[in-house]
């Protein structure tokens, strides 16, 4: 149903705290270097470089199921994010960079 397609972004939950995107990050360079190493190994046993991708292979499939989805233990403190419009107290300046368009600093002769 149409409504239940608008929903379903919503049940979703899709962040990750900081701690967690490094714990993502150590946990894909691990699986990929353990799975590299024994592809490595195991197709110099077997006198085959099918098999070492074979292993590269499956190594790379399970850190994708390992590391991509926000799982729980990636969501233990979450970052709080402002809300569109939402902290309008501190009026600080914006600093540009670049021309502004009202004129420079050199002239034309």
């Amino acid at each position: 149903s149409p409504t239940g397609m608008r929903s379903f972004p919503k049940a979703v939950v899709s962040t990750q705290s900081t701690g967690g995107q490094r714990l993502a990050d150590i946990l894909q360079y691990a699986i990929l270097g353990v799975f590299g190493i024994a592809g490595f190994i195991w197709g110099y046993l077997c006198e085959s470089f099918v098999e070492t991708f074979y292993v590269v292979s499956v190594g790379s499939l399970v850190t994708t199921l390992v590391a991509l989805p926000p799982w729980p233990c990636f969501r233990k403190n979450p970052l709080p994010f402002l809300t569109p419009g939402g902290n309008t107290k501190s009026k600080k300046p914006v600093q540009s960079f670049g021309k502004t368009g009202k004129g420079s600093s050199k002239k034309k002769n």
